[in-house]
């Protein structure tokens, strides 16, 4: 004999049907929908993007607008953005232009004290020169299937320039129309306006807050890390400090590339010891420090544990790669606003 539920007078085993084929229909709904954003992802990325930057950067607008038109407030900002990150990348490429012979002879210095130490406990692998010679002949004597990655890189050159040049588009008019686009999309939620607005206000307060945290705690460890390589006297210690920086806005995934990077340039330049120093270092400042500090920075206000943010990250570069896992953290501090709002 079935239970009856005394909140709605239905059977216990219908309720619970009913509640298993809601989950099916939003697993189902879920796997569509990531499925269409895959496919539209040479749209969906350069919005997502654009969507941050317009979150990040809309207060400098909105202050520009007070003595200018606001298109043209958009527009100078935008020239702005543009030109820092060209400058920055400029920086970085001409650094490592110009030490060239010099890097590679400290990566190449650096390999062989790495096989050398490897070699000491049964494990062989190939010197610098065999390395070096063996890139040399893939150039000069390309095989067939260097054809097809040298059009596989092309069209993925292509690809990100067109995706840049959606993004900035989108991200020029979000800037000059933001009030009136984030209203719309407020309204358009299927919730009541006031409601539908504030989840957009959540949205966009868990962004900026999340990154104005991880541009501070990313400056403080490129400081820390770059004036370290000044001291130990490991060249090219700007450009340590600068690759650091840039790569703090993916997580984990960016400390390491920059590690890496370091703890070679040291470990060609000044041996062993430097890099140990280096090496430990890093690890003190984007192991403990770093998050420590960022932590307590946004803690008090998103409310995500160590743990979370971790395992959001891991969840997030699954899903959508580089762009999941640096959005993720903000995503889920974004639900959990949203979540405590629709409640009360």
């Amino acid at each position: 004999m079935m239970n009856d539920d005394a909140s709605n007078g239905r059977p216990a085993d219908v309720n619970l049907g009913i509640r298993a084929w809601a989950w099916v229909g939003i697993v189902v709904v879920a796997v569509v929908t990531y499925v269409a954003l895959t496919y539209l992802s040479g749209l969906v990325i350069p919005l997502v993007v654009a969507a941050v930057l317009g979150a990040l950067f809309v207060p400098l607008v909105d202050r520009l607008a007070g003595h200018m038109s606001r298109k043209f407030a958009a527009a100078i900002v935008l020239v702005g953005l543009i030109a820092v990150t060209v400058g920055a990348l400029g920086v970085a490429i001409a650094g490592v232009v110009d030490q060239a012979p010099q890097i590679r002879a400290e990566l190449a210095s650096g390999l062989d004290t790495l096989r050398d130490a490897l070699a000491d406990v049964g494990i062989d692998l190939p010197t610098s020169e065999d390395i070096v010679d063996g890139a040399e002949e893939i150039v000069a004597d390309p095989t067939p299937g260097a054809g097809s990655a040298l059009g596989s890189a092309f069209s993925s050159l292509a690809a990100f320039l067109a995706g840049t040049a959606v993004g900035l588009f989108l991200l020029f008019y979000l800037l000059a129309d933001w009030k009136a686009l984030t209203e719309w999309v407020g309204t358009h939620l299927s919730v009541p306006d006031d409601l539908g607005v504030g989840i957009v206000e959540d949205a966009v307060w868990s962004v900026r807050r999340y990154f104005s945290a991880l541009t501070v705690t990313s400056l403080v460890t490129a400081v820390i890390i770059g004036v370290t390589a000044a001291v130990v006297g490991v060249p090219l210690a700007f450009t340590i400090a600068l690759v650091t920086f840039i790569t703090s806005y993916v997580p984990y995934i960016g400390a390491f590339v920059s590690g890496a990077f370091a703890v070679l340039i040291a470990l060609g330049a000044g041996g062993l010891t430097d890099a140990l120093v280096i090496l430990g270092v890093i690890l003190l400042v984007q192991v403990v420090l770093q998050p420590i500090l960022q932590n307590r920075m946004t803690a008090s206000e998103l409310d995500l544990h160590p743990v979370v943010s971790f395992g959001s990250t891991i969840v997030g570069g699954a899903v959508a790669g580089v762009l999941g896992a640096t959005l993720s953290a903000p995503v889920v501090a974004m639900l959990v606003r949203i979540t405590d709002r629709v409640k009360d």
